[in-house]
This record gives structure tokens, C-alpha cells and sequence, in this order.
């Protein structure tokens, strides 16, 4: 007696719609994948750039309390000098891609620099020792201070200067809600700490933020 080994070719194989089913999971997949990528690349870029800056500002603060002098002689300080400005006709100004390593000559508790753009002879009309460019799709997004009375403010189209001077570990802050580098300083003698957020070029809401108080720490969160 002979068995019926015959089988029915519409049991085989994949079917049109089940191929399609398996084409869109892959699709979701890979499109959650790709999306997790570049938000962890995005997130470790910010991570390195704030390391950078806080570690800029230790640099400053073991200048400013080492032996190390300017030309010679010891200046009276060191500091870095931040913006959220977008203009970048001026390199020593600094801007939202840079910022600037200062040696504090005149010792004005403040960054002074000139309109020539040029950095690495410090003088007392242009302190600019060095410009640290932000060469990441990255950038300082925005500037904030606290105040002593606990209030924090968003400075507005201005500069923000932390320096340290001998022998102090402690920084002293410069907030100018003004892009005018022979202005006074506002809040200078009221700082608690400031704050300098880094944010993604491509997705403000991915930031890190490195916060200097004014008892030396340097912090990134």
C-alpha cells in the first residue's frame, strides 16, 4: 500500500505578507539602532568637550597658584574667558566654537582684548593667551550665574570671565551682560558659582554643563 507523500505547495515558503512583516521589523530595528548611535555619539562628544573645559579651567587655577610666569614675571593671574556669541570675526573675543585662555597682566578682574584677533603675546590691552577652538558639532549654548542670594540668571548676549590669582585657589568672576570688553563687571561681587552649557549643534536639548564655584570647585553634570 502506497502512502500519499504528496504536499501542498501553498504550505512552503514565505507568503507576501509575512515577507513584509519581517522587511518592517527589520526597518523599526534598524531605525531604533541607528537612532541610539547618534545619540550616544552625540552625548559622548558633549561629555569630552565639557572634560575639556573643566579641565581648561584647572589649568588656569594650577597657572595662577604654580610657579609658572608670563615673559619672565609673574602675572597677577590666569583665567578663561567664555561666550555664547556666533560671531566669530574675532578669535580673541572668543564665541560660541572657542573660548580663551587669559593671563590676567593689567589686573583689571577682568578679560581685556583688542579687535586685532590675535592671541599668544599677552599684553595689557589683549590678554589672550591661547584659544581653545571647539572643533566638535558642539557648542557653549548658554551662560549662567548664581547669585549669592540664591537667584540663577541666563547671561544674555554676554561674557562670563573666571580667573584665579596667587596664591588663592578660589576663582574670581567677571559677568558682563554685554559683548563690551571695557565694560564694568555686573555681579561681581555676588557670584556663587557659574554655570557653562554645552549643547549638540544638531539637538539643543542633548547638554552637559560644567559649573566653577566660587570655592574653586569644578564640577561637570
Amino acid at each position: 500500500m502506497f502512502k500519499n507523500f504528496h504536499k501542498n505547495k501553498y504550505n512552503s515558503g514565505l507568503t507576501l505578507v509575512e515577507l513584509l512583516v519581517v522587511i518592517f521589523i527589520f526597518m523599526v530595528m534598524s531605525g531604533i539602532t541607528i537612532f541610539s548611535y547618534g545619540k550616544f555619539n552625540s552625548s559622548l562628544s558633549i561629555q569630552n568637550l565639557a572634560d575639556d573645559i573643566a579641565l581648561s579651567a584647572r589649568r588656569a587655577q594650577g597657572y595662577a597658584i604654580g610657579v609658572r610666569g608670563y615673559a619672565n614675571s609673574f602675572s597677577d593671574g590666569y583665567g578663561i574667558h567664555f561666550t555664547a556669541n556666533t560671531d566669530t570675526s574675532n578669535l580673541a573675543a572668543g564665541s560660541n566654537k572657542s573660548f580663551v585662555l587669559f593671563a590676567n597682566i593689567n589686573n583689571d578682574d577682568s578679560y581685556d582684548y583688542d579687535n586685532s584677533g590675535t592671541c599668544g603675546a599677552p599684553t595689557t590691552t589683549n590678554e589672550c593667551l591661547e584659544i581653545l577652538n571647539i572643533t566638535s558639532p558642539d557648542n557653549i549654548s548658554q551662560l549662567y550665574v548664581g547669585l549669592g542670594n540664591g537667584t540663577k540668571l541666563l547671561v544674555n548676549n554676554g561674557m562670563v570671565d573666571v580667573f584665579f590669582k596667587r596664591p588663592f585657589p578660589e576663582p574670581t568672576f567677571c559677568v558682563r551682560n554685554n559683548l563690551n570688553p571695557n565694560s564694568s563687571c555686573d555681579y561681581s561681587n555676588n557670584v556663587s558659582y557659574i554655570e557653562i552649557r554645552i549643547a549638540s549643534d544638531g539637538n539643543p536639548e542633548i547638554y552637559k554643563t560644567v559649573t566653577i564655584s566660587n570655592n574653586g570647585q569644578i564640577s561637570v553634570s
